[in-house]
């Protein structure tokens, strides 16, 4: 998993969201590209020459693929834009991340907290994140990936205070 630090909605997250497959936005850009462009301008931020770039990075790198008029996310680019599409949990729940790092993988422990900050979790204090989206399968993913197993613990619970 590329846990790469960026922007929390950089421009190639704003190109790879807008392939989402069967998407208004993914149907523009297959049907009407330049309206597609213009669109994802207005609502990003970045300017045409920025977010064209970063399509064309994003063919580079392996994100998408363009085959006769269909654009598609590849599956490597399915998985760089999960956290960018994540589903809201239910009334009240929420995910926390609980964590002792020892000082040894100090690296690992930030690199931790500036996916955590990426993903749009929120800090309670320094060692405990919590978050209204479900990155279940994605905290799991990148547990393993840092090895960090010992050393991190992830709650699925319900705010009770205040409700």
């Amino acid at each position: 998993m590329n846990h790469r630090r960026r922007k929390k909605q950089s421009a190639l997250v704003f190109i790879l969201k807008g392939l989402m497959p069967y998407s208004r936005e993914n149907l523009m850009l297959s049907f009407s590209p330049n309206r597609f462009f213009n669109e994802l301008e207005k609502v990003s931020g970045y300017k045409q020459n920025t977010l064209k770039n970063a399509y064309w990075r994003a063919q580079k790198q392996g994100f998408i693929k363009e085959t006769e008029k269909i654009t598609k996310l590849t599956a490597k680019g399915i998985k760089e834009v999960r956290p960018f599409t994540a589903k809201r949990l239910g009334k009240n729940a929420r995910l926390m991340v609980i964590f002792d790092i020892p000082e040894l993988q100090a690296g690992k422990r930030r690199q931790l907290r500036d996916i955590l900050k990426l993903w749009g979790f929120k800090q309670i204090q320094k060692s405990v994140w919590t978050t209204d989206r479900d990155h279940r399968t994605l905290l799991i993913e990148l547990i393993a990936d840092l090895n960090l197993g010992g050393c991190v613990e992830v709650y699925e619970g319900s705010r009770l205070f205040p409700g």
